[in-house]
């Protein structure tokens, strides 16, 4: 059997093209096609299958390679789990947002990803949402984003106390940003999801962080082996960690001592008020099929561990980004020092510079090489004539449409200021120092309408308010609180697996507290 491997593509055509000549002579041309094909189809399998487990390590450039050569048309690249068909056109993307959940489905890909019945403590949830999904909906879209203003106050004094703990602690050896993030974003969302009970709870606190590692890991081993023996590793990994069963453990009693609240408030009795997820999905999900303390805890485990991956991440690259461009540092100082950060305190809105700087450090660092992606629950036809058979993905090819000239213009260059309206850029000092190459096209960092960062359709993120607001926080606290510098701007920065892209603990940044007098 030959087997043809990507640099050898070249004498391989040669070779086949000799046989064939050969071949037409010995068999004429009536019978070459059936032989041809029989002699090729081994190849062109085993070809796929080098592609398929290629695309572990070597995705992003698979994608964008064939986002290259297909000019706007759909292609397909193979992982060892199935067919992604990426499209990019507007209409075909629209397609996608537009067909049933019963047809293309968002969750079903989610639960291929994350494996929760073994990685999330036996959340084995349905290939599709339906209408049980609108607490969740009402509760990130509606009842977080709304309550930002009483957030916002409490995770300041909070993350800036925090940053403070693990700098000064650690005077001969400072700690490591990704570190210093993560802590600072699991304390916004436990206040947020939980409430501030379990804020200041460190176990807890830590096992959510243990929890999100975990989560990928348990998820990952599952999907790479066999089917005949994933479950039992699955269910063997899910025993061996315990960050799931502790999150599972020390939320089930505040959850059902919620339900009973609620059970007493409705016989008139007066009971505590709270303001987080956990009394809002309570409150939102049917009064004839009301939501479990189980069914709680479990939404809150995968919202936990998508917004905390998610959040921190991008922080964590946009900090990179400020070390590599610091004529940034002075004009994001002074939007988030001044008054526009009071105003966005009370609205949770705002602070267009530190938006537009989010966005293009999200732009070219996105964390996933992917968007809008769903599972066929039933195989499907694009307008065009494109099928996509039952079990496989579509999606769209994000890292490869956020580089491409014809979407953003100097697509590799970063112009932190790109997204900023042309008023507001031409009303900072020295804004000729701050060229935005296409500031027409200026959206903020939450727009879903040509940013397919958040998915697309009615589908896009709901939390996508609240995520960007504690980024900004956060990412404000930083460049306030130290000076940073990136010791070798040649190093590393990210690292890739399957289409994920996460920033490398080992990039070399330096951060050192700001003095006093700036």
């Amino acid at each position: 059997m030959l087997l043809i491997l990507p640099h050898q593509e070249a004498s391989a055509t040669f070779l086949v093209g000799s046989c064939a000549l050969g071949l037409s002579v010995l068999y004429g041309a009536g019978k070459l096609h059936d032989l041809l094909w029989i002699l090729l189809y081994p190849v062109t399998l085993i070809q796929k299958r080098i592609t398929a487990w290629r695309f572990l390590l070597e995705a992003p450039q698979l994608i964008q390679d064939g986002y290259a050569n297909a000019n706007g048309s759909p292609y397909v690249v193979y992982s060892p789990d199935w067919a992604h068909t990426f499209v990019s056109s507007k209409k075909l993307i629209e397609e996608i947002g537009a067909a049933p959940d019963s047809v293309l489905s968002l969750q079903a890909a989610a639960k291929e990803l994350l494996q929760p019945q073994y990685s999330m403590h036996g959340f084995n949830w349905f290939d599709e949402r339906g209408a049980d999904g609108i607490p969740l909906l009402r509760t990130l879209r509606g009842r977080l984003t709304s309550s930002l203003p009483h957030f916002l106050p409490a995770t300041r004094l909070g993350n800036s106390a925090i940053f403070d703990e693990m700098f000064e602690e650690n005077e001969e050896k400072r700690p490591c940003i990704n570190d210093m993030v993560l802590e600072t974003v699991a304390h916004t969302n436990a206040l947020a999801f939980f409430g501030k009970e379990l804020v200041h709870n460190k176990p807890f606190i830590k096992a959510t962080l243990d929890f999100v590692v975990k989560t990928i890991i348990i998820a990952e081993i599952v999907r790479i082996l066999p089917a005949s023996i994933s479950p039992a590793i699955g269910r063997f990994l899910s025993n061996q960690f315990n960050a799931h069963k502790i999150i599972h453990e020390t939320l089930e009693p505040v959850a059902e001592q919620r339900l009973a609240e609620r059970e007493l408030k409705l016989l008139g009795h007066k009971v505590p008020e709270h303001k987080d997820c956990i009394q809002w999905l309570m409150e939102q999900s049917s009064k004839t099929n009301p939501w479990t303390a189980e069914r709680i805890i479990h939404e809150l485990m995968a919202l936990w561990f998508g917004s905390c991956h998610s959040m921190a991440m991008s922080i964590i690259f946009a900090v990179h980004d400020l070390s590599m461009h610091p004529e940034y540092v002075q004009p994001l100082r002074k939007e988030f020092e001044g008054p526009a950060y009071d105003s966005f305190e009370a609205t949770g809105e705002g602070l267009p510079l530190m938006d537009s700087f989010l966005k293009e450090s999200s732009r070219l660092s996105p964390l996933d090489s992917m968007s809008s992606r769903r599972k066929a629950l039933q195989s499907f036809h694009l307008s065009d004539g494109t099928f996509i058979e039952r079990g496989h993905w579509i999606a769209t090819p994000l890292r490869a449409m956020m580089r491409d000239p014809a979407n953003y213009a100097q697509p590799l260059q970063f112009h932190g200021f790109r997204h900023l309206d042309p008023s507001t850029l031409a009303s900072l000092e020295h804004s000729q120092s701050f060229e935005s190459p296409e500031p027409e096209k200026a959206l903020p960092m939450t727009d879903a309408t040509e940013w397919q960062v958040w998915g697309t359709g009615r589908l896009s993120c709901p939390g996508r308010f609240y995520a960007v607001a504690g980024m900004k926080q956060i990412f404000g606290l930083i460049l306030t609180k130290y000076d940073l510098e990136m010791v070798d701007k040649e190093a590393p920065r990210s690292a890739h697996w399957r289409t994920c892209n996460v920033p490398r603990r080992s990039t070399p940044l330096v951060l050192r507290a700001r003095a006093a007098s700036e």
